[in-house]
């Protein structure tokens, strides 16, 4: 019997733990995604480490590390569900308008409503330095996030500026996103001062590139 139980324990062993279904790894991930965020919320991400993250989440910290190399690699995780979110956004917005300029500013509104309103988002996007190990590992590297962007406003741009050149269509999509955040970093950090409604600006930005002359865009 002593014997018994001893093989019976070896194969045990030999097996490891039962393999995870997709689903049961699906809810570790978002279980450490959501405890990820909640603390990088209220405490900062310099401050949040991954032994931290691990504890509140329920589990070790070497299991952690099964799921997520490093705390960046959450961190962009994060990034990326927001981006997601806030494209499919976008794309049902501009459903609802008709014509080039009419598009791009609901582009604008959405994208900026979506940070107004999220504003512990916005903080942690754009007001956490991307601390990657390599260029490669940058998260504007490894998302489509600027392709996906173009690919929605660059043929609005096209027809707005009635040019099919893909360097001043670029640039007057950099232009505007330098716009549109600008816009969201006053607004949220400088909530004490009474902005305008800032879709007066998207209109003052949208007008005067609109009526530019050939060349300067």
């Amino acid at each position: 019997m002593k014997r018994f139980i001893k093989n019976s324990m070896s194969k045990e062993s030999k097996m490891g733990r039962p393999k995870q279904s997709a689903d049961e790894h699906q809810k570790k991930v978002d279980t450490i995604i959501e405890t990820a965020q909640l603390l990088f919320i209220s405490e900062g991400y310099e401050s949040v480490s991954m032994r931290k993250i691990a504890a509140k989440a329920g589990m070790g910290t070497m299991t952690l590390y099964m799921y997520f190399s490093n705390k960046n690699a959450i961190l962009h995780h994060i990034w990326a569900g927001f981006f997601d979110e806030l494209l499919a956004l976008i794309q049902a917005d501009l459903e609802k308008k008709q014509g080039a300029k009419a598009k791009l500013k609901q582009m604008c509104m959405t994208y900026l409503n979506y940070w107004v309103v999220h504003k512990e988002r916005f903080h942690i996007v754009f007001l956490n330095e991307d601390r990657a190990s390599s260029e490669d590992d940058f998260f504007i590297n490894n998302t489509d996030v600027s392709g996906q962007m173009l690919l929605i406003a660059g043929p609005l741009i096209q027809e707005l500026i009635k040019s099919d050149e893909d360097e001043p269509i670029l640039l007057f999509l950099e232009s505007l996103m330098c716009l549109v955040h600008g816009i969201a970093l006053n607004v949220i950090t400088i909530s004490e001062y009474p902005w305008h409604n800032y879709e007066k600006y998207v209109d003052i930005f949208l007008d005067s590139t609109s009526q530019a002359p050939d060349g300067v865009i």
